[in-house]
């Protein structure tokens, strides 16, 4: 008798302890959401808790950039990232070229958001991923790890060699599922159509630069995607 007691006690602490209970998904910085009513702006704020497919977009206040990328027809953001799973189950960045440099790295959520030196919109994802799609984009991330930053083909962002814009982009513009050498955006687009998150038909890598993704002017990600809105370490 004392022993079966003891079962039904051990059953019923184990089904109401806060230990059996899901895991509460970590928060990394604030999220700042701004409204308008009746001419006055509201800004509030909510932590971010990262999910797969986030595309994080980066603007470093460079000069040398921002002629640049005026010169290509484009302006800020200057740089974008993808978020996935590593394979231990932390949130990382995938992203060709961080901060001037020349390869793909995946880089850990916390230190990337925090260490980064400027400003940091963030576009979340409006659904989980599947468990396959979760894996394909972890796949994708490694496989592109240590690939080399394609800073010739940003060179020619800014001649008519480039397939953006008239007849070349309808007929060249393209998303490559490998490459050997990477843009910042080319590299999200292509992990955002593995997962269903882009339409490959419609967002096309090879001709989209990070400011098409924040806003739906250019490319209308709004089916799948959160507006756009600003990182802050501080709530």
């Amino acid at each position: 008798m004392i022993s079966s007691l003891g079962s039904i006690f051990l059953a019923t602490f184990l089904a109401t302890s806060p230990v059996s209970a899901e895991p509460k998904q970590q928060s990394f910085g604030y999220l700042w959401d701004q409204t308008s009513t009746d001419g006055k702006v509201e800004k509030t704020s909510r932590p971010y808790t990262p999910r797969e497919g986030d595309i994080l977009l980066f603007d470093d206040m460079s000069p040398f950039w921002t002629k640049l990328y005026s010169i290509a027809g484009t302006a800020p953001p200057f740089h974008a990232g993808i978020v996935f799973k590593k394979t231990d189950g932390s949130f990382a960045v995938l992203e060709s070229g961080p901060d001037d440099t020349l390869h793909v790295y995946l880089l850990d959520i916390e230190p990337r958001l925090y260490n980064f030196k400027g400003s940091i919109q963030i576009r979340q994802a409006k659904r989980a991923l599947t468990k396959e799609e979760s894996e394909t984009l972890t796949n994708f991330a490694y496989a592109q790890n240590g690939k080399r930053y394609a800073m010739w083909r940003l060179l020619l962002q800014g001649t008519y060699v480039r397939h953006r814009g008239g007849i070349k982009e309808k007929y060249l513009a393209t998303t490559y599922d490998d490459r050997t050498r990477w843009l910042c955006a080319e590299i999200v687009v292509s992990a955002g159509t593995m997962v269903n998150l882009l339409d490959r038909d419609k967002v096309k890598g090879t001709v989209t630069y990070p400011l098409d993704m924040v806003d739906d002017v250019r490319i209308d990600l709004s089916a799948t995607y959160e507006p756009t809105v600003y990182w802050s370490s501080q709530k």
